[in-house]
């Protein structure tokens, strides 16, 4: 499968607010619809605003909508006690320890938004896999331009996603409650 990416305010300039709108419309996630949500309702606005910015997977030989994702770049505290000692030392480049409350601090990408289309048959349906490697291009290409090199996330608490992401080479490092959701969300890092 032949599979690009955009930009979506590369998207809006290129095609208009309509046309990008209804080509996400055409994406349903059945098994997170918090996911489904923040791109049919948030990821225009919070990509006009820089909060995050979202990526749009194509499928360049039909056109479909197989995934998206969305970055920004923000502060994070990593527990030192949470890191192995190879881990701290790779991280020392890239964070500052605080000795006293035993932490690292860091600014790092966060993976803020990460979905796949589940209208489409599972025949040519993304894998998480391959979506994450999308991802990681991204990634790596603003590493090139900014520098950085920790990615980090925060995961539902379902087995699944937890497995997937330790597959993908992630760290937990830590839990997150979010008093707006109600929900308790794991904390995972890598390096690039």
């Amino acid at each position: 499968m032949n599979r690009g990416y955009i930009n979506i305010l590369d998207e809006l300039e290129n095609k208009g607010e309509e046309n990008v709108r209804r080509y996400i419309s055409t994406f349903s996630s059945p098994i997170s619809p918090k996911i489904e949500n923040f791109l049919k309702n948030r990821a225009i606005d919070f990509s006009r605003r820089k909060v995050s910015i979202t990526y749009l997977v194509s499928d360049l030989d039909d056109g479909s909508l197989p995934g998206f994702f969305a970055l920004t770049h923000k502060a994070v505290l990593i527990p030192s006690s949470t890191l192995s000692n190879t881990m701290r030392k790779k991280i020392d480049r890239f964070a500052r320890l605080d000795r006293a409350a035993g932490e690292y601090m860091a600014s790092a990408f966060l993976i803020a938004q990460f979905g796949k289309n589940y209208d489409i048959d599972n025949g040519k349906r993304i894998t998480g896999q391959e979506l994450m490697s999308v991802a990681n291009d991204v990634l790596v290409r603003i590493q090139h331009m900014i520098g950085g090199g920790i990615v980090y996330l925060d995961c539902e608490d379902v087995e699944s996603l937890k497995q997937f992401y330790t597959r993908e080479h992630f760290h937990k490092f830590g839990e997150r409650f979010a008093e707006e959701e109600a929900e308790n969300f794991i904390q995972y890092m890598r390096l690039l």
